[in-house]
């Protein structure tokens, strides 16, 4: 679509959802700064960009002003009794207390997403609010409930018979069996979701696709593996502009140079997934990296 031309805005909406669902970040941004222009004042379009917009600028890591954009858009829904929408943008803010750390936070307002989901039989909304809830409890150890999680998520995304749905939820059960020491069941699981990213041609999932591949090399002692497979997805998601996912693959890849004895390339890398982290706010990502690569 070429951006500023006359288009319903309804469709302008969707397009910028579709950009941004597709990883295509800055087209997204472009065409819902052109839809703001077009859409009216209390229809449902403008609920909608509300948390469009706050999904892009979390992905650009503009914490606060997604921050905002998901508040406006709980509002936005709440005066239109859209409570799809809602659980919608509590589920995003729930995303933005999961990566300041806020995990009991997170964890309250996905669970209270769910509830919605599952009371209005929306099938995408229970697989992203149980592939969340994987995350949570993955990150608190807790991976046999992260497991859990995870096979429910692939479930429903199944059930909404969506590819780009399906993939995350794959993803989040590869990191997790990872997580377990299942390194069979995840590089089969990992196969199947970059299938499934490659049919969507969804970017983000390719690269996070790549960076669980480097680290399913990496806890295979495949050090040179890791490090080849970790940089390129820190490249290229470099150029998609995801920072949060840049300092995942930067983090990675500092560990194995680490580990192949490249100790002022570990640094570099170390210290650029610090700026990054930085730059998003994500701080139980920066506690991560302290752990791991600041002793």
């Amino acid at each position: 679509m070429t951006i500023g031309a006359a288009e319903h805005p309804e469709v302008l909406v969707h397009a910028a959802r579709d950009a941004a669902r597709c990883g295509r970040l800055r087209e997204a941004a472009e065409l819902a700064e052109t839809a703001a222009g077009q859409v009216g004042q209390g229809t449902p379009e403008e609920a909608q960009l509300a948390n469009i917009r706050g999904g892009i600028a979390f992905e650009l890591g503009q914490l606060d002003r997604a921050e905002s954009w998901f508040e406006q858009a709980v509002w936005l829904a709440g005066e239109r009794e859209d409570r799809l929408l809602a659980a919608k943008a509590t589920t995003n803010l729930g995303s933005i207390a999961h990566l300041r750390g806020k995990v009991v936070l997170a964890g309250s307002l996905y669970s209270s997403a769910l509830e919605v989901y599952q009371h209005e039989g929306d099938a995408a909304g229970v697989a992203r609010s149980e592939h969340n809830l994987g995350v949570v409890e993955r990150e608190l150890g807790e991976f046999d409930r992260a497991a859990e999680h995870a096979t429910q998520a692939v479930a429903a995304a199944r059930r909404a018979d969506d590819p780009r749905l399906v993939s995350l939820t794959l993803l989040g059960s590869a990191e997790t069996a990872i997580k377990r020491g299942e390194t069979e069941l995840a590089r089969r699981t990992l196969a199947a979701a970059r299938a499934l990213a490659e049919m969507a041609e969804d970017a983000l999932g390719l690269i996070e696709s790549a960076r669980l591949e480097a680290l399913l090399a990496f806890v295979a002692g495949r050090y040179g593996a890791a490090l080849s497979g970790a940089a390129g997805a820190y490249q290229a998601a470099v150029r998609l502009g995801s920072r949060q996912l840049a300092g995942e693959c930067a983090f990675l890849a500092a560990q194995t140079c680490r580990r192949l004895g490249r100790k002022r390339v570990a640094e570099r890398f170390r210290r650029r997934a610090e700026e990054l982290f930085r730059s998003v706010g994500a701080v139980s990502a920066l506690r991560r990296l302290e752990s791991a690569l600041n002793r």
